[in-house]
């Protein structure tokens, strides 16, 4: 233990995995779980893939002297935002559908963009790029780290002032909006401030990585889990555990710590099926041993009225 302690101290880079590991978890647990709950799992990657778009574009207006002051990172927050306004937009009816197909779109119009850039934009540029798609949490510098814990400070401090509030925006858009509930605010709101946090984490640690990290803790809770806040722990523990063991296992392995990170996240969506079904399993097993109990003391006290009725 005193070890791996010092082995920390004496890693700067280590120490910034580790920061960003838990940065990572809070916008998983704060992000991923409303996005489940309102059907919009496919939105963190399809934020995450515009975030490439936004950076090709701040690459190529960079080159080309068009804006040498427009800075990449800026492109990719730009575009999650245009991302989250266009879902926002196609599900204000709460439609979960259309908002499904609304990040498809922007997806792929992303991506495309992204593509079509790159033709422009000098080679040895590329590759910032597509570090957008793979990142490596190891490699975090100081401004990743100041841009991903204001971003986890933001996105914590807005979901624990609206949570009630997002919680019925997810579940029923048109029964909050019947309520007199300024649903569509808060729908923008969450939608927004979600899309910021992705694209800060997917700058950071890659767009597969945080899809990963995003969608399935939070799918696995949601299977297991009844209490939201009880959601919100276990995704932040999940992701936790899975980030960690990524970096831990880069070392004895030899691997990309997003990759375990990412099977590990995967997994625990497996497991979390695996676990409900025996549960589901051992409630049926355990109701039909009531019903049999309970004939059985039926035909129990049937058979003594009949005794007591046949001695009279």
């Amino acid at each position: 233990m005193i070890d791996i302690i010092q082995v920390i101290l004496a890693s700067p880079f280590l120490q910034r995995a580790l920061l960003g590991a838990v940065l990572v978890a809070v916008v998983a647990a704060a992000s991923g779980t409303f996005l489940v709950f309102r059907g919009l799992s496919f939105m963190a990657s399809g934020v995450a893939h515009a975030a490439l778009g936004g950076a090709a574009l701040g690459i190529f207006l960079q080159e080309s002297g068009i804006a040498p002051w427009f800075d990449p990172v800026v492109g990719a927050l730009l575009f999650a935002v245009l991302v989250a306004v266009f879902t926002g937009y196609a599900g204000e009816s709460g439609i979960t559908q259309k908002m499904e197909v609304a990040v498809g779109v922007s997806f792929a119009l992303s991506m495309s963009l992204a593509v079509f850039l790159m033709y422009y934009i000098p080679p040895y540029r590329v590759p910032q790029i597509w570090g957008y798609l793979m990142g490596d949490i190891l490699l975090l510098n100081d401004l990743d780290l100041i841009m991903l814990a204001s971003t986890a400070a933001l996105l914590g401090i807005i979901t624990l002032m609206f949570n009630k509030e997002f919680v019925y925006v997810s579940v029923d858009m048109e029964g909050s909006i019947a309520h007199g509930m300024n649903a569509r605010a808060y729908h923008y709101l969450m939608l927004i401030v979600s899309a910021l946090a992705i694209a800060l984490a997917t700058k950071a640690v890659g767009a597969i990585l945080v899809y990963a990290i995003l969608v399935a803790p939070a799918a696995a809770s949601n299977e297991l889990v009844k209490s939201v806040r009880g959601v919100i722990i276990s995704v932040f523990l999940i992701a936790l555990i899975a980030e960690l063991a990524g970096i831990a296992s880069s070392f004895v392995l030899h691997v990309s710590p997003s990759a375990i990170a990412g099977i590990l996240a995967a997994l625990s969506y497996i497991l979390a099926l695996q676990i409900k079904r025996i549960r589901e399993r051992v409630h049926v097993e355990l109701g039909s041993e009531d019903e049999v109990i309970e004939d059985i003391f039926k035909e129990a006290v049937l058979d003594s009225s009949d005794a007591h009725h046949h001695d009279n």
